[in-house]
């Protein structure tokens, strides 16, 4: 928690510093953090087939039923004897928010059943929950709060799930997050605390029926974030930014007859540049450093560089090209391995063929690189999408996508490699 209080700390002081500087300041923050010059394709208001909120006393809600079905060529992540299997998703959403002119309350709920016609043991549900809302306290600060739950499945082909269990690893998320924003002519400064607890759900061994104890993946992650930017011109901000985290697991492992705890407490702190430029360019780019910290000697602490970017490309109107990269610290949940290093890179492209209609092609890349353990993971996926909107109240959505997995090393996965072919269509109805 040390690094968790520092930046509280810090946090502080440099409020304290910016509220006595900023009120010098005279011009509007939107002047030079509004980034409307283009606009995406996806998203783009097409009135004529757009769905419209509907309104619910003070209250603007959105809701959205879906029914769908899906092809899975390799539901086990296998590569050999793959199984293939139909999905039918149905389930639904709804989101409302205040339209007051001043402060704010949302939420948002969801649930969706994934249903397996002939492989049952996969079937599962998804649910969502969240509640937020933001007390503007004058124009230039603002407090927020959230509280959310969540309760899904964790997928086949996610390390932790690659061969050996009879179903997937259920598992649910609860947590909240308070939130302070200040934002004066150039400066502009985001804070955030919360905390987050992981609970995973036992399995089973497939053939012996063993318990597959997930008891050692509970834990309490308890995080921070700030950012600071400064504005150069209405064009250009540069920002510095810091996270904190401390995890705390429920239990104990034990490697090699000993207990082992995967506590860790960890922070990045990184610079970037948030832009949008006359050549047809807007994004947003951190590099910096990342340090975890393993409280338990036994287990060795990771740092090196982290990266966090979006960039999106506009060559006309009709198309959008959007990159992506992120490195960090992740819980894979592999048992002899608490932590690994992701690097992922991403690049999609939409085009809009007619007002109604929006076709896409994504390509993504994540590499995992495990701590204690020999083993690399390699995980790639591809696929192109069409959005049909019919009218106001339906669209339809038609996807195709590869998944790809290559494990290496002395430690590789149960599964060393796999392909799964995904093709489906959803159909949204919007009351």
């Amino acid at each position: 928690m040390n690094h968790l209080k520092r930046l509280c700390l810090l946090t502080v002081a440099g409020g304290s510093l910016i509220a006595g500087t900023a009120a010098a300041q005279g011009q509007g923050a939107d002047n030079f953090y509004s980034r409307n010059k283009y606009e995406a394709v996806k998203d783009r208001r097409q009135p004529a087939f757009d769905p419209e909120p509907i309104r619910l006393g003070t209250f603007l809600v959105d809701a959205t039923a879906l029914a769908g079905v899906t092809y899975n060529s390799n539901v086990y992540a296998q590569n050999n004897n793959e199984q293939s299997d139909v999905i039918i998703r149905i389930g639904g959403e709804v989101a409302g928010r205040t339209n007051w002119n001043v402060h704010q309350i949302g939420f948002d709920v969801s649930a969706y059943q994934n249903e397996y016609l002939d492989l049952s043991d996969e079937s599962a549900p998804t649910l969502h929950a969240g509640l937020r809302g933001r007390l503007d306290v004058s124009r230039e600060f603002s407090l927020g709060a959230r509280v959310f739950a969540d309760k899904s499945v964790e997928q086949r082909y996610e390390p932790a799930g690659l061969g050996g269990l009879e179903k997937p690893i259920k598992y649910s998320i609860a947590g909240g997050e308070v939130s302070a924003d200040y934002t004066n002519d150039r400066v502009r400064w985001n804070n955030a605390v919360g905390v987050r607890d992981f609970n995973y759900e036992d399995g089973r061994i497939v053939g012996s029926g063993a318990v597959a104890d997930q008891d050692f993946r509970d834990r309490q992650d308890t995080y921070g974030r700030t950012r600071l930017s400064y504005a150069v011109s209405p064009d250009l901000a540069v920002f510095a930014q810091g996270t904190v985290h401390d995890e705390s697991y429920d239990s104990a492992q034990l490697i090699g007859g000993q207990p082992r705890y995967r506590d860790s407490e960890g922070y990045s702190v990184s610079a970037g540049v948030d832009f949008e430029l006359q050549t047809l360019i807007r994004g947003d780019i951190a590099v910096g450093y990342l340090n975890e910290d393993k409280k338990d000697d036994f287990f060795a602490d990771v740092d090196g560089l982290s990266l966090d970017a979006r960039i999106q490309w506009f060559p006309s109107r009709l198309t959008t090209v959007t990159f992506t990269g992120r490195r960090s610290v992740r819980d894979t949940g592999v048992f002899a391995s608490p932590s690994s290093l992701a690097t992922s890179f991403g690049a999609e492209v939409d085009h809009e063929l007619r007002r109604n209609l929006i076709l896409s092609a994504q390509a993504g890349y994540t590499d995992y690189e495990y701590q204690e353990i020999d083993r690399t993971d390699e995980m790639s996926n591809f696929g192109v999408a069409a959005k049909y909107k019919m009218n106001k109240r339906l669209h339809v959505d038609a996807f195709a996508r590869h998944l790809s997995w290559d494990s290496s090393g002395a430690n590789l996965a149960v599964v060393r490699s796999y392909g799964i072919n995904l093709i489906g269509v959803e159909l949204r109805y919007h009351p």
